[in-house]
């Protein structure tokens, strides 16, 4: 950890060349430490152990709440943290519109698993949608795209993640229920449909380039990395398929970029 925090002083770890607070850097590696044993606890017990009980639902919100505040605090400027707010709540209003009124996904439902919630949406949603924007802000930045063309295919980023995600949720983790189950998984189609449009609509917004940022990156890519792994456990294998393959364009545009 004294690595980290060291690491952090010139703020290299948040993609910017000024210093960073110690008090910064402090609660960022005790965030970052803690979201990791979550996530070793939590793919750990999924494929050794099984599905988890009422009792311990809690920390799947806890999970998703480390992941949003990793991202937030990763911020390389007050611009970005601007931008990851105004995601947060319009990734938070668009699950509103999906709860209420069906729209742009389908009718569904959260459970009681997630918590708190705001009119039937759990709010770490919006941290969900938070870290996943800047997820892939951060990696396809590392692209020579036109800012149109970066927005479509982020949008079809997100989509395909929400291949492996939604399987999970919808399924062996209760976060919600479809009131009309579809083709895959349970899902209906027009979930997808629907998670292209949102999110093309957001990425539309903020179709510039961002400054490409390793925590950011790296927690988005753990998010997916998870859902793959937890889908494996629940032979969720086509899911789990589409997320390694995700993963594996991660790291290949890593490391075309990198040359």
């Amino acid at each position: 950890m004294r690595e980290l925090i060291n690491r952090m002083g010139d703020g290299r770890a948040f993609g910017s060349r000024t210093r960073v607070s110690a008090w910064r850097r402090i609660v960022f590696a005790v965030l970052v430490v803690a979201y990791a044993v979550l996530w070793t606890g939590g793919v750990g017990h999924y494929l050794f152990v099984g599905s988890v009980s009422a009792e311990q639902n809690w920390l799947a919100s806890a999970f998703l709440s480390l992941a949003g505040l990793i991202v937030l605090l990763a911020a390389d400027s007050r611009r970005t943290l601007v931008r990851l707010v105004v995601v947060a709540g319009l990734g938070l209003l668009i699950e509103l519109c999906g709860v209420r009124y069906g729209l742009p996904f389908g009718r569904y439902a959260y459970t009681g698993v997630l918590q708190p919630t705001l009119f039937g949406v759990p709010l770490v949603m919006a941290f969900a949608w938070m870290a996943l924007v800047a997820y892939l802000k951060s990696i396809l930045s590392r692209l020579n795209l036109r800012e149109w063309v970066g927005a479509l295919a982020a949008a079809a980023w997100m989509t395909t993640i929400d291949l492996v995600i939604d399987p999970l949720a919808a399924n062996g983790l209760g976060y919600w229920r479809w009131v009309e189950p579809g083709s895959y998984y349970g899902i209906p189609l027009s979930n997808f449909a629907g998670w292209f449009v949102a999110s093309l609509a957001i990425f539309a917004l903020f179709r510039q380039k961002w400054r490409p940022n390793f925590w950011h990156r790296l927690t988005g890519a753990s998010i997916v990395l998870f859902f793959t792994l937890i889908a494996c456990s629940f032979g969720f294998y086509w899911a789990a398929l589409v997320g390694f393959a995700l993963c594996a364009a991660d790291v290949l545009i890593g490391r075309s970029s990198a040359k």
